[in-house]
Order: C-alpha cells, then structure tokens, then sequence
C-alpha cells in the first residue's frame, strides 16, 4: 500500500467519510466537521457531481417507495413560479419567465446538490497560489450555428461572443510543444506499457484529419504492439475503399447500417477478429456510453471510426476518405439521404467553444442576470475569474431566489397552484406557487408526480441517462506529459478509456499555462458499460450507474494511480498532484435514441421528426395541470442547444 498524501487525505474526509453520513443528515454532518457546504462549492474536491447527500432522498423516495414520515414545514412562501432543478434548462426556464412576465415575478429555484448549474459544473483548484480551472461536466457550446433561434438569442443576450473562442482557443499549441494525440497499450493485455503516437481516434480529436492520411497510418500502425494479423485488418480498415453494398442507394445504406452494429459490421464485411475490435471498442464509449457491439454502424462512421471509404457517403476530389461530422443527426433532416449528401450540410466548426469550466459559465452568467449581486462583473472575460457569492443565491427580500440542498420529493396540482415539498437539513418543506417547472431528470418524475396519467409515466421512465465519471486532476507541473509527448490518448483496456490535457483556452484575465513548469490540470473518463451480457443500451446504463455509486473515492483514486504508472513509468509522480476531482454522474448525459435498440419500439423505424408524437420523450413532457417539464431529456438530446429550446416550451405552455 502506497503511503498516502496530503490531498488524499483531504479528499478521502470531503468523499468517502462524506458518503457514510450524509445519507441521513448531510448539512449536519458538514457542519460538525467544520465544512461548511454553502461557502464555495466550486473548490470543493473528492465525489462531486452527484456527490454523497446529493441523491440519498430521491433514492429513498424512488426505490424504496419514500416514507417520508416527518412532520411538513409549511414556510408560508407563495411564489409566482417553482422550479426543480438549477441546471442550465431550469435556470434558462427561469430566466425566459422573468422576461417574458411583469419583474417582480417571485421566482424560486431548488435543487439537490449544493451547487447550481446541473451538468454544467465548475471545478476548481489552487495550485501554488494560481487558480485553476476545469470543468465537472458540459463540456462545450457545441456547433453554434446550428444552434436553434432561441439558443442563439439567448447566448447573445448573455454577452456571449461565440466568435471570440476563434481567438481564446490556441490552435496550435499542442503542436509547437510537440504534445500529440496517442493510444496507450497496457501491459496486461499487450504484454507490454506503451504509448504510440498519432494513432487515428475519432473526429473530435483536433488531430483527425491529420492522423487519417494512408501515409501516417502506416506508420503508427509499425509501432502498435499487436500482431501482425491485426496490424494489417487496423491498417485495411481505413484504407479499404470496398462498395459493400454497389446495388444499394446511399438511402438504402444509411438505414441497413443503421440497423447492425459497427462491430457485426467489421467481422462481416471486413473479416476482423478480436484484436482489432478489441482497439475499437471502448473508442465512443465517452459519447454513446456504450461500447462499439451496441452502437449502430451508421453511428461509427458519422464519428469518425474507419471502415466506410467504399461506400460512397462522403469523399473528397482526390477520392480519399472525408471525415464527417453531424451525420448521426440525418433523422432529423426532412430530406432524403441523397439531397443531405449533395448539400453537405454539415457543420464545419471546429470543437473550440469552450469556457475554461465549461458550460458553468453559461450557468453562472444567467444567475448572474437572473441575482445580480451574486456573481460580479458582466462579459463573457470577465465571468471566467469571478467568484460567486453563494450567500446572495436565496435572501427572503429578492424576488428570484435559488435553494441549494433541497431535493423535491413532491410536486402536485392543488387549487389555483402548485405545492413542493422538498428536504433541506433533515427537514421538510412545503413551499407554494402559481405554477412550477420540472427540469429534474425525466426518470424520477413520475415519482415526484404519482398522479400522473399512467402513459406519461411509463414514457418518462423510457429513456435512461448515460452513467459516466469525469475525473479532474491538477498538477504542479506536467513534465511528464512533455517527456512522453503526449497531449490525449485513447486507452482501449484500461479503466479510464480516455484522458486528456484541458483545452488550450485563455478568455480575459485567465491564461492558459505556457511553460511545463505551470500547473495544468488534465481529465480522465470512465464509462460503466456491460457489452455482451446481452443486455440493452438501457439495461447497461441502469446496470453502470450502480457501478460507479457504490465505488469509494479511494478505488477510484487506487485505478487512477495504476493507469498513470502503467503509463508514464516513473515520470508520473505522486507528489506532483496537487488536487483530484472526482465527478460522478450516475444520471449523466441524457439519452438519445439507438436505432439498434429503439427501433423496436416504434415497429422497425424511428420517426424522422425528434417532436413526433411518438417518441417517449415528447409524450413524457405533456403539460400536467400547471406543471410543465423542461430539460435536456425532455428533447431527446444531450445538448446545451435542447435544454434551452425545452426551457422555451416549458415557459410557453406556462403562459399560453
């Protein structure tokens, strides 16, 4: 056993000796352990995101059925709205009924955790007397414009200027230090710890383009500790340009390869084995959350796996594969498959539009515009530094206030309104208002609701959100990043299948470290899939999320250290971590439909329109009374773009 350091230490008191208490009484035992959970919840370290005393209520209300029996405090506060969630679609939901109504609304925001922003969470470290920034979450404004109407608006209003990214963002600073995008193969399952440089990922990766040419992937593939057998299926599958289907339309390929899964794909019609499946598999899983055997092979090729150059879809002049970008998006296009070719309606924006803490900042800019003297300042550079005021968020004089701590377990129609019951400090609570806003998770709606119709419960409960942990970890310096030049690296077998340095972004007074010997911070992801168990997409989200809740802080910690010596060897040093942030979602991403799997339910075919009648989701967002829904989940999207546009309807059928 490895001797343990300083922010071990620290980490195991704010996460493990955390969870073992805060299920009954979190703020108490906060409190008597001198953290107080209100002061600054950005720099608080171990299990964040859903953190222990986050989700220990609405366990106990949605699986073991609630027996709540302690007495209701009745505050006495009538607001004009309620709403259940403080992430970007509630506060966006808030925002938009502030605007739209006469300005001394009363508006009260509750939610479980003890920061807001939901997804959109803001990590923070002080490293050497510098602060540090990351992300917990949302990672990026993805592909602005294609954003709807009322997203563009409202990022505009907010002072956001998505053209300034094209200079905070340095695009080749990676480059000038030599720092590359690589796969790392461990020892016990490639017999050896190595890393190789410029292996081709998928299309995110800034290197794509690059890492695809025949001549570079010639050359990687030389140093992969594989078989020769397997070097030469990897090497073939990007280089083979096989119509597998000549008799086809581009039509009748899109929906036949929407209907096998990438791997059945390969072993089909490329005659790959397992070793190189093995290199493929995990390589989406922090997008789909599943790996390669429950992902529709359509879905691979529109991020950027190999195996496609045949068929037609996309190439360039000198007849060499083209790299697609929104092409898992077809459905929803009116057009066929063919006119969605020739107009090459795909989005050319690179993936640069991002905050130093993500999306927080966009959350952090709307309460800013919702309480004012929460958070100073007012530009986009100046949100990036700005410390939060959580002490101004829920004062009884202000007409828009935000309760943290507080989880809902009940939301019903009564006479002219709506009444919330929620538990804050081992108490519960029973607020009033006008009319309420849902933008909690779809899955425990129905739970919070019971009287709801029986068919928007069951259409509630369909989708199940991704399952993932995002870990943060602030370094003193990263000279072994520099030693083995490594800028990201996909890890096929390992724990964590993927960890990166963070976005070379300086926005205002904050700057981007230049030199090795500045802090840096880098992230590392987990997936918590069951692949061939034969089990669902959904089944293995459900099965993933208690995966990852009933790990401890120092298992994750034990898997981390492992992986980092695997691959860096003696370079990677304990005593250089200054910090680790450990960010579970076992409610993450929302679900978007895999035609694998969902197809079945609407009888071999999915609706083309994401607001078809039949969809789950659109029958699980039905107005009730005067409660409406809005989040990510209610658009079958796990997008900033669909938790703003649901906040929009949710506000409007309010008010209509």
């Amino acid at each position: 056993m490895r001797n343990k350091n300083k922010i071990t230490r620290r980490d195991f008191i704010n996460g493990v000796s955390y969870g073992l208490a805060a299920s009954v009484a979190p703020i108490d035992f906060l409190n008597a352990n001198n953290i107080n959970p209100y002061k600054y919840p950005p720099a608080l370290t171990g299990i964040r995101g859903n953190h222990p005393g986050s989700f220990d209520h609405a366990h106990r209300l949605a699986l073991a059925g609630g027996n709540f029996f302690d007495e209701v405090i009745d505050l006495g506060e009538t607001n004009d709205l309620i709403v259940v969630g403080a992430g970007i679609s509630g506060l966006s939901a808030s925002h938009f009924y502030k605007e739209r109504t006469c300005a001394n609304q009363k508006i009260l925001i509750l939610d479980n955790h003890d920061d807001f922003g939901g997804h959109a969470k803001r990590n923070e470290f002080q490293v050497n007397g510098r602060q540090m920034l990351t992300y917990g979450g949302s990672q990026s404004i993805e592909s602005p414009s294609y954003y709807q109407e009322i997203s563009k608006q409202l990022i505009a209003d907010l002072g956001i200027d998505v053209q300034k990214f094209y200079s905070a963002y340095d695009f080749d600073y990676f480059k000038e230090r030599n720092l590359r995008s690589s796969f790392y193969f461990d020892k016990k399952t490639y017999g050896q710890d190595k890393i190789v440089q410029d292996v081709p990922s998928y299309r995110y990766d800034i290197a794509y383009k690059t890492n695809t040419k025949p001549e570079n992937i010639k050359k990687v593939v030389a140093e992969m500790p594989i078989s020769n057998q397997a070097k030469k299926e990897f090497t073939q599958l990007f280089l083979d340009k096989t119509d597998f289907f000549p008799d086809m339309t581009l039509e009748e390929k899109y929906y036949y390869l929407e209907n096998i899964s990438y791997e059945d794909y390969l072993r089909k019609f490329h005659n790959v084995g397992d070793e190189t499946i093995g290199l493929l598999h995990r390589m989406l899983w922090a997008l789909w959350g599943v790996g390669t055997e429950s992902i529709p092979a359509f879905g691979c090729f529109s991020d950027g796996l190999p195996g496609f150059a045949g068929l037609g879809f996309t190439e360039q002049e000198d007849d060499s594969p083209k790299p697609e970008n929104e092409m898992y998006d077809l459905p929803a296009y009116d057009e066929t498959i063919e006119e969605y070719m020739s107009n090459n309606e795909t989005s050319e924006e690179p993936y640069i539009f991002h905050f130093p803490d993500g999306n927080a900042s966009i959350a952090r800019m709307l309460v800013r515009k919702m309480i004012p003297n929460a958070i100073p300042g007012k530009t986009m550079e100046d949100i990036v530094t700005a410390k939060a005021d959580y002490s101004q968020l829920d004062i009884s004089n202000q007409n828009i206030n935000i309760r943290l701590n507080s989880t809902v377990i009940s939301a019903r129609n009564v006479k002219d309104g709506v009444e919330v019951i929620y538990i804050n400090q081992g108490n519960l609570y029973k607020v009033s208002g006008k009319k309420c806003i849902l933008a909690c998770y779809n899955g425990i709606i129905p739970d919070l609701c019971p009287q709801l119709p029986e068919k928007q419960k069951e259409a509630l409960q369909y989708n199940v959100k991704v399952p993932l942990v995002w870990v943060q970890v602030a370094m003193k310096n990263w000279h072994m990043f520099a030693k083995n030049g490594v800028s990201r690296a996909i890890c096929p077998n390992s724990f964590f299948n993927n960890m990166y340095v963070d976005f070379p972004v300086s926005i205002g007074d904050y700057q981007y470290p230049q030199s090795f010997d500045e802090p840096v911070v880098f992230m590392m992801n987990h997936v918590p899939t069951r692949p061939y168990e034969g089990l669902t997409n959904r089944e293995q989200h459900r099965k993933g999320r208690y995966d990852i809740l009933k790990m401890s802080y120092q298992d994750y910690e034990d898997k981390l250290f492992d992986q980092l010596k695997g691959m860096f060897g003696s370079d990677f040093k304990e005593e250089n971590i200054a910090g680790i942030t450990i960010n579970r979602w076992a409610h993450g991403y929302s679900y978007e439909y895999n035609s694998l799997f969902d197809n079945a339910y609407f009888g071999g075919r999915m609706p083309d329109s994401m607001d078809d009648e039949r969809y789950p989701h659109v029958i699980g967002r039905k107005p009730f009374g005067n409660i409406s829904i809005a989040n990510s989940d209610a658009g079958g999207s796990a997008y900033v773009d669909a938790a703003i546009v649901q906040a929009d309807r949710a506000v409007n059928e309010l008010l209509s």
